[in-house]
């Protein structure tokens, strides 16, 4: 039983969700999506934009095969389209590359850990059809850090991810504060993870779920950090 309903109520209500949201994703009434669809069937492959390395969403195994919630979604999708769940083209993408890739058709569906927002659809004109993972921006800190709160971080360096809806929301946090938090901003979030764990900044931010598969690179030591428990964002 889950919140008073039969299991099976659950798992028949999940399934439904899901299928309107691949449903969603497909079948926009639109004719820039018709002809997405048309590429890829013509090419016989989906080309997938997904997180770089981020373990859980986006990332490749011992064996090289890639593996998380974005990937399976990826799968989903070409089984859909194709007839084929195998037949899909992983492209590990930075927050920078993104919207490049999208915009210039190297890659067909985006997925990549990527908040959507009003200004990203009307400024670049790309379509958000449904929403995969609802999170919240969050920071990590070393295990022994006095910080309890974003707000106990004061003028701190935070290691930020370039070209992330974080950097803004790092302004917005210490302007609301009063204090000055220093973005020390990286190329991907695995090297503003390794600058953390290195010591160069005393908090990572991020999405939750993003900084709990980011913790795993700390190699033994995961339990050396934690992550606050107030996050300062909706992330659809």
């Amino acid at each position: 039983w889950s919140m008073g309903y039969p299991r099976t109520i659950v798992r028949r209500t999940a399934r439904r969700v899901l299928l309107a949201l691949f449903a969603a994703c497909l079948w926009q009434v639109d004719a820039h999506a018709g002809t997405t669809v048309q590429g890829i069937q013509k090419r016989g492959a989906l080309r997938c934009g997904v997180s770089e390395a981020v373990p859980g969403l986006a990332a490749q195994d011992g064996k090289g095969q890639w593996q998380g919630l974005e990937t399976d979604f990826c799968r989903a999708v070409a089984a859909a389209v194709l007839g084929d769940a195998e037949r899909v083209k992983f492209v590990p993408l930075r927050a920078s590359q993104r919207f490049p890739a999208l915009l210039t058709n190297r890659v067909d569906l985006l997925l990549g850990n990527t908040t959507w927002t009003l200004s990203r659809e009307a400024l670049l004109e790309v379509q958000f059809p449904a929403t995969l993972l609802h999170d919240g921006q969050s920071f990590m800190v070393p295990a022994a850090s006095a910080a309890q709160d974003p707000n106990d971080l004061g003028d701190a360096a935070i290691c930020v991810e370039k070209d992330t809806t974080h950097h803004q929301r790092l302004r917005d946090l210490g302007t609301h504060a009063g204090f000055a938090l220093q973005p020390m901003i990286a190329e991907s979030s695995t090297t503003a993870a390794d600058a953390f764990f290195a010591g160069r900044c005393a908090a990572l931010t991020g999405e939750a779920s993003q900084l709990a598969a980011l913790r795993l690179r700390a190699g033994k030591t995961p339990s050396d950090f934690r992550i606050l428990a107030r996050t300062i964002s909706r992330e659809p």
